[in-house]
Order: structure tokens, then C-alpha cells, then sequence
């Protein structure tokens, strides 16, 4: 279902009422997002009362983590029972915490739940509701159980060869085996073996699951069943250390040998699967730490989001400043990379108009694209292209730079090894202004191909967009918030350009499709004159914008909940516009012609500290930073 416009008059002006429902002013969510700066700061209260109890420094010392020294990435995730298809995450070294549903408060975790995530790695089926077969099927995680990732890791058996020895749902059990020692290995192939040597009294079995039908050894026993300090309410109190079936689930597996490379040696580790933990036993480990959690939270992260590198071991990303220019074509723009010196590299070379538009973050350099329109097959119709930064970086400016083509709504064909097929109806069209979600998941774009200039999503693959808007008119500029639950736009359906906030709401998501709707659409800028070009900023409270209101284009900000607290930050006689947020949200970078031609400028938020960055004869336009 499609937000769809109704015109109706206001003072003689006719203007879009594109809203489902009732229009809402709400409240912004609060806390973390992936790339604000904050990523190690808890998203919920309710988040910091569970990895309290356990993991505050005034009730660890001398015992491992349960949860890990912090949060590291949070996020708005697809569930289907959540509000607006969503759900709020955040994850750690050993889980991941979710609040499916923000109004339950109930038992003594508050609402807070702990994903079934080793069922996930080792079936390769990622949970999308409440209904257990309502899953996105991906191949099983080749993510090492113990020890270092995989690229440090090569012995060490991955999540996907516990398949066959795991009860998932095909009934696999294996049978009871009291007081027995475990000395059963496997290896990175799934081959079983045995080693006597191994055979610890510690590992002695103590405990049979009869609803998963696995045996549970004496050292695992002891330490799902631990006592010990915690804290509850502020309080210090002495108690079980965690609700081991909250925290870990049933168990999946038999506890099992195997080798893993940890740090610079190869070691011996006893590995148990449960629904949603590894415990992990290495008799070589100093006294506290023997058994751990194994790194869950890490290896799921590296399964679904292996675009996004490795948020735990990494720093924020520090993405460069393009634009577009013609200095060396003299006619069509190109994308060039800001180098501080009045000029910029050139990054892309094409016969036709090229605009960078998004970036898609990572905390792996290697793994940055960016998204940008250009003309390079057809002069008459726009196209989105993604390209490797990395192979830019390294002095690659040649077409294979870019990485793949997304749309080929031009009347061409995608060649016959395309690594996705994108979306072909039977019209020609532009496709333009492509924004990537901040997770790297979903793409929000412009295209004319069904009349008007609509917002679509898609997946990264390009299959099947769905329409969001459907008012006929024209709407551009899509932008995220830093927790993918709004997008922002630029709409003119009455002859002015007006910036409006919605709500995404999911009936799904998978790898390869994405069926979305915008709800409680909220004009932000409700005005006769034009306002274009929103970005918001990387903590999702505001919005930079560039307006006309005052006879002429200047840069301001507002409150990106409400379009309050409106702040103008340029003033002179040019045109200042296309506003663009630096990664830590600090400074703005804009174009102007204020000495003549378009240059590029960056200043800081209160409108002061403006340094011009391009100094040429050329038009430099379209400032990209960290969006």
C-alpha cells in the first residue's frame, strides 16, 4: 500500500495532504544510532539494567563477561510484530538485547528479550516474526564458534557444520550419556573424532535436556548455575548470576572438542551450542576464565551485516568530502574528493554527468560505496550506480571502479553476468537521488518511471522497488534518520517545495525484496516558499536545509521532530545550498557562488568558522560528507 496525495485548498493555495491516517506529532525515538558518535551508549534504560546486573564493574571483577564491556551498535531492525514492522536492538560482544514491544514493562527484565541467534547461524534461516517459519533463508555462517574471525581463524569450525548435530526443527537428539567424559571432537569440516586425552573429570556429563535431547557437562553445569554478585536497582546483592534459560536458552548441541586460533595460539576449546549462546570451556584459560560466552553478538553481527565490518575492534568511519565539478570536463559534472587545498581528485570519468548521492557506511574501509546518478550509458536518463571507494582510494578511475549498476530503466539491458538483475518495466525512466539506509540494508530513490518523480525502496539487490509516494508531483532528496525508523523529503505538489518527515513501516523485509509504506506524514517547512535539499544530522535531532524564505537561498537548520526551532546560518546576497553533515555533526558543508562561481564551504553550527574549501573557475556543486 502506497502513501497516496489528496489536493485540497488553503488560502487559495492548493497543497498535498499526503499522509495514512492521522497526522501525528510524535516523539522522536532517543538514544544511540550506528554512525552518531554514540554506539557505545545504551539505546533503552531497560538495556542497562540487564547488562548491570551482570557486567557493572561493581559486581564482575574476577568473572567473565555475560554480555561484554559495552554496546556497540544499535539499530531499528525488521520484526513483524514490532511497531511499524520494527523493533529496537542493540548489540554486544555475547548477544543481542530486543524490545519487540515498547509498552511491555512485564517480568523482571522489563520486555527486554535475547535473540535466538546461534539457531539463526546454524540454519541459516533469519527469524523475521513471532512464527518460526516466518524466516529469510541465507546460507549458514562460515563464522568461526571460538577464537579469532575467520581471516585469523582457519581451524576452528564454523557455525554451519553443526547442522547435521543440531536440533533446529528435525527432531535431532542425541541420546543420554550420564557420568560419561566428553571426548568427542570436531573439526572446521564437521568430522568427528575422539581424543582420550581430552577426557577431563570436569567434563563429566551432569545433565540431560529431554525437551532438546543434549547432555550438559559438569563445567558448563556449574557455570549456568553460578552465584554471585549482582546488581539490581543499584542495589549489591549476592544470587543466581543470570536466568540461564533467558540468557542462553535450551541447548542445540553436545558439548564438543575442537581447535581454534586464539590470539597467537592454536588451543583446545569444549564449544556447546544453545538457542541463543556458545559456552565455551578452555582448561588453559586463567582461573574466572575458563568458561565464557563465546562471542555470539560479534559472530551473528558478522552473519547479517558483513558489509559493515567490525564495529567492536574499529573507530567510527571518517568518510572524505565529494562533490560534483566540471573543471576538467568543462561541461558535465564529475565526483572529485575534497583534499583541502582549493581543489579536489577526480574519482570518477565519464562521458556523462556523474553525482554522488550517499555513501554506504562500514567500519571496514575496504567495504565503503557510494551511490551516485549519472548519465554514463544514456544522456537522456539518469541511472544509479554504485562505486567502490576502495578501488578509488587506491588510483583506480577507470569503469571498474564502479562496482555494479542498480537500475536499468533506460531501455537497456543488464549484461548477462549483472550480479543482480534490477527492475525493468516497460518504460524508459530516470532513477536518481539514492539513499542508503544506515544500516546498509535498504535503498529509498527517485524515479519517474510510473509518472511523477516518486520516492521507492528497495533492497541492495534491485529487485522489485516498492512505491512510497504516489502523489503524481514532484519528490526528491530522500534522507535517513540515524535509526532507519523516518525518511525525509522534499515534496512540490503545489508549486512550492515543502520538507516533510514519515514514518517507515514494514509488511517485510528479506535479502532480496522490501514492502514498505510511509505513515504518520508530517510537513515539517508548511510555507509558500521553496525548501529543499534536507540532510539530518548524524544524531537524528535536526535537519540542515537550504530555503529561499528570505529572497534568496540561504542554509538553516530545524528540529527534525517538530520543524521548531528554526536557525538561519548564512546570510549574504549568493546562493548557499545542498547542506551536508560532517560524521561527529559539528560542521556543515554547503556550495555557494558567493565569490562568483560555485565553490564548496564548510562552517560550523552556530553559522560561524566558514572556510572555503574549492577555490576554481569551475562550478563545484553537491557537497557529500557523511550521509
Amino acid at each position: 500500500m502506497m502513501l497516496r496525495g489528496t489536493l485540497r485548498r488553503r488560502g487559495g493555495t492548493i497543497i498535498a495532504a499526503i499522509m495514512l491516517g492521522a497526522i501525528a506529532l510524535t516523539t522522536l525515538p532517543v538514544g544511540a544510532a550506528p554512525f552518531d558518535g554514540t554506539r557505545s551508549q545504551f539505546a533503552d534504560a531497560r538495556f542497562t539494567s540487564v547488562w548491570t546486573r551482570t557486567d557493572s564493574q561493581n559486581v564482575r571483577g574476577g568473572r567473565s563477561w555475560y554480555w561484554g564491556p559495552g554496546p556497540w551498535f544499535d539499530y531499528a531492525e525488521f520484526y513483524r510484530q514490532g511497531e511499524n514492522g520494527l523493533r529496537t536492538v542493540q548489540y554486544f560482544d555475547k548477544a543481542r538485547m530486543e524490545i519487540n514491544n515498547p509498552a511491555d514493562r512485564s517480568g523482571p527484565n522489563q520486555g527486554v528479550t535475547n535473540g535466538l541467534l546461534v539457531k539463526e547461524l546454524v540454519s541459516g534461516r533469519m527469524q523475521l516474526g513471532n512464527d518460526p517459519y516466518d524466516t529469510d533463508q541465507r546460507p549458514a555462517a562460515d563464522v568461526p564458534v571460538a577464537g579469532n574471525p575467520r581471516n585469523a581463524n582457519a581451524v576452528a569450525p564454523g557455525y554451519n557444520v553443526f547442522a547435521g548435530l543440531a536440533t533446529i526443527d528435525n527432531g535431532y537428539r542425541d541420546p543420554q550419556r550420564l557420568n560419561e567424559l566428553v571426548s568427542t571432537t570436531i573439526d572446521r569440516n564437521g568430522n568427528l573424532g575422539l581424543r582420550a586425552d581430552l577426557a577431563l573429570p570436569e567434563t563429566k556429563i551432569v545433565q540431560y535436556n529431554s525437551v532438546t535431547g543434549h547432555n550438559i557437562p559438569q563445567v558448563f553445569w556449574n557455570f549456568m548455575n553460578l552465584q554471585g554478585k549482582i546488581e539490581v536497582d543499584g542495589k549489591i546483592q549476592t544470587g543466581p548470576v543470570v536466568d540461564w534459560l533467558f540468557a542462553m536458552g535450551l541447548p542445540i548441541t553436545d558439548p564438543y572438542w575442537t581447535q581454534a586460533q586464539i590470539g597467537g595460539e592454536t588451543k583446545d576449546v569444549l564449544v556447546q551450542l544453545f538457542e541463543r549462546r556458545v559456552l565455551t570451556y578452555v582448561p588453559s584459560n586463567p582461573e574466572g576464565y575458563k568458561v565464557e560466552m563465546g562471542n555470539v553478538g560479534q559472530h551473528y553481527f558478522q552473519w547479517r551485516y558483513p558489509h559493515l565490518g567490525m564495529p567492536w575492534a574499529a573507530p567510527d568511519p571518517s568518510l572524505p568530502l565529494v562533490y560534483a565539478s566540471n573543471i576538467d570536463t568543462g561541461s558535465h559534472w564529475e565526483v572529485y574528493m575534497s583534499n583541502n587545498a582549493g581543489g579536489g581528485t577526480r574519482m570518477t570519468r565519464n562521458p556523462q554527468e556523474t553525482v554522488a548521492f550517499s555513501w554506504r557506511h562500514s567500519w571496514d574501509p575496504a567495504m565503503l560505496t557510494l551511490l551516485v546518478d549519472s548519465r554514463r550509458t544514456n544522456a537522456q536518463f539518469r541511472q544509479i550506480y554504485e562505486y567502490d571507494v576502495n578501488a578509488i582510494y587506491s588510483g583506480d578511475f577507470s569503469a571498474n571502479a564502479f562496482v555494479r549498476r542498480l537500475t536499468y530503466t533506460d531501455g537497456t539491458q543488464p549484461p548477462p553476468n549483472a550480479p543482480y538483475p534490477g527492475y525493468l518495466p516497460n518504460n524508459t525512466a530516470n532513477n536518481y537521488n539514492a539513499s542508503y539506509s544506515p544500516d546498509g540494508t535498504k535503498i529509498v530513490f527517485v524515479t519517474d518511471r510510473w509518472g511523477g518523480q516518486e520516492l521507492f525502496i528497495m533492497t541492495p539487490t534491485a529487485n522489485s522497488p516498492t512505491q512510497l509516494t504516489g502523489q503524481g508531483c514532484i519528490n526528491e532528496s530522500p534522507t535517513w534518520s540515524p535509526n532507519g525508523r523516518h525518511l525525509y523529503w522534499t515534496s512540490n505538489c503545489d508549486g512550492d517545495f515543502d520538507i516533510y518527515r514519515g514514518e517507515i513501516a514494514y509488511n517485510y523485509e528479506g535479502t532480496w525484496s522490501v514492502d514498505a509504506r510511509l505513515v504518520n506524514v508530517v510537513n515539517l517547512t508548511n510555507n509558500n516558499v521553496d525548501d529543499r535539499f534536507p540532510r539530518v544530522s548524524p544524531d537524528g535531532k535536526t535537519v540542515a536545509f537550504g530555503s529561499n524564505r528570505d529572497g534568496n537561498w540561504e542554509i538553516y537548520t530545524m528540529s527534525s521532530a517538530s520543524g521548531d526551532t528554526l536557525r538561519r546560518l548564512t546570510s549574504n546576497n549568493a546562493t548557499d545550498d545542498s547542506p551536508t553533515w560532517s560524521a561527529d555533526g559539528s560542521k556543515l558543508a554547503f556550495a555557494s557562488d558567493r565569490d562568483g562561481d560555485f565553490e564548496i564551504y564548510t562552517m560550523t553550527l552556530d553559522g560561524n568558522n566558514t572556510t572555503q574549501i574549492t577555490n576554481n573557475s569551475a562550478q563545484d556543486r553537491w557537497p557529500l560528507w557523511a550521509q
